[in-house]
């Protein structure tokens, strides 16, 4: 046998055992969907604002969504239901101001296996849908596949409009590797996507006044996918989008992204409200109340005192803080500080107040290393939800409280 053939034989050899190692290797990538399934998605967003080029604003979103599969259909497509929360940074780049705000939002929705969204309650959400998708088939790594997806972007003050931009685009999605994490194994997918939407030409959004001119942008993502449990375990994304309105502006936000999805044990039952009362008689903890809510389970701090008019907590609530952090140890979920106030002063005073305050307890909890930044939220209520007459200082005593939620 010549050396021509010999090199050929092992070439056919070398090229056999490459296609039966890639064999073995494929997956097939699904969603697993069981009625009662909960992930708490703690996602990060570092992002700047261009008006015309210059720099407006430097922004950083941390949203939480809390997402439960009520049902299951015969296809495997799920109903989805989640709670999304959104607290905002925002410094301006002309004033050098601060802003800090958090908005909540519901929806529900239906996701197939594969991971396509659709019929959504929520016009607005989610901002990016049906990623990630995945293929009928089984691939190996370095293989690739497309699938469809939308950007959906809220511009109706910006623009005038009277519904949230809707814009399809196609996805390439590649196979990297596996990789080994924390005694995980973790399929490493990279998606890549652009986007381009004229509404000069299309004129989709045509509303009286409207002067949406057009959206352009890329996004590309690295994805961590757990394919044992059938869901997303991290993320990384780069992205940029121009938008530009009928008088010539352009407006560029870019930026970068993580999150990470974990599972998380709901804690809103009796059992748990009588553990907690239990606590607070424990360590003698006066104006505490313990209740189930909507959103989880709530820890009260009537009576909170602090300097007057002011986000300075006093020494004696410092310590009872201390306390209350030793029993928010024992749960991992994450948490929601709301902030209420009495009906004193202007609207705009009492809420600004019961937001400052609100993130008095988070810092104080942050510091005290309870949770980390990334999953502890705050709101402020202003003096819209009270539990007893502001007529009374009595009243606005019990009014004026901080509430600590255990979030489900």
């Amino acid at each position: 046998m010549n050396k021509t053939k010999i090199f050929t034989l092992a070439m056919a050899t070398f090229l056999i055992s490459n296609s039966l190692f890639a064999q073995e290797n494929a997956k097939l990538f699904k969603f697993n969907h069981k009625k009662g399934n909960a992930v708490s998605h703690v996602a990060t967003v570092e992002e700047e604002a261009y008006l015309n080029g210059r720099l407006n604003n430097r922004t950083q979103f941390i949203n939480r969504t809390s997402t439960t599969v009520l049902e299951t259909d015969s296809n495997k497509t799920a109903l989805l239901n989640t709670h999304y929360m959104t607290t905002q940074n925002n410094f301006i780049n002309s004033t050098g101001r601060t802003l800090s705000w958090g908005e909540e939002e519901f929806v529900k929705i239906y996701r197939d296996e594969n991971g396509q969204l659709h019929d959504s309650d929520n016009e607005a959400l989610p901002t990016v849908q049906s990623v990630p998708s995945f293929s009928d088939k089984k691939v190996s790594p370095g293989q690739s596949w497309t699938s469809e997806g939308l950007e959906v972007h809220d511009c109706k003050e910006l623009f005038n409009m009277n519904e949230p931009i809707q814009i399809p685009f196609t996805a390439t999605y590649t196979y990297i590797q596996d990789e080994e994490k924390d005694g995980k194994t973790l399929s490493l997918i990279e998606v890549q996507y652009d986007f381009l939407q004229d509404n000069l030409k299309e004129k989709k959004y045509a509303n009286r006044g409207c002067t949406y001119a057009g959206t352009k942008g890329q996004a590309a993502q690295k994805i961590w996918w757990d394919n044992e449990i059938g869901e997303l375990d991290h993320y990384t994304e780069e992205f940029v989008i121009y938008m530009y309105d009928t008088y010539g502006n352009s407006f560029i936000f870019k930026g970068t992204a993580h999150g990470e999805v974990t599972e998380y044990k709901s804690v809103n039952d009796s059992e748990n409200v009588e553990k907690l009362q239990q606590k607070v008689e424990k360590y003698k903890l006066d104006n505490i109340s313990v209740k189930q809510g909507e959103k989880g389970l709530t820890i009260s701090l009537d009576n909170i005192q602090f300097e007057p008019d002011s986000d300075r907590l006093l020494p004696s609530e410092i310590k009872k803080l201390e306390k209350i952090g030793e029993i928010l140890k024992e749960f991992k979920n994450d948490l929601l500080i709301t902030g209420h106030c009495a009906a004193r002063g202007s609207v705009k005073a009492q809420q600004q107040l019961s937001e400052e305050r609100a993130q008095a307890v988070a810092d104080f909890l942050i510091k005290n290393q309870i949770r980390d930044k990334y999953h502890i939220f705050t709101q402020g209520k202003g003096a819209t939800e009270p539990i007893a007459s502001n007529n009374t200082e009595e009243g606005r005593i019990k009014n004026r409280r901080v509430e600590i939620t255990i979030m489900d």
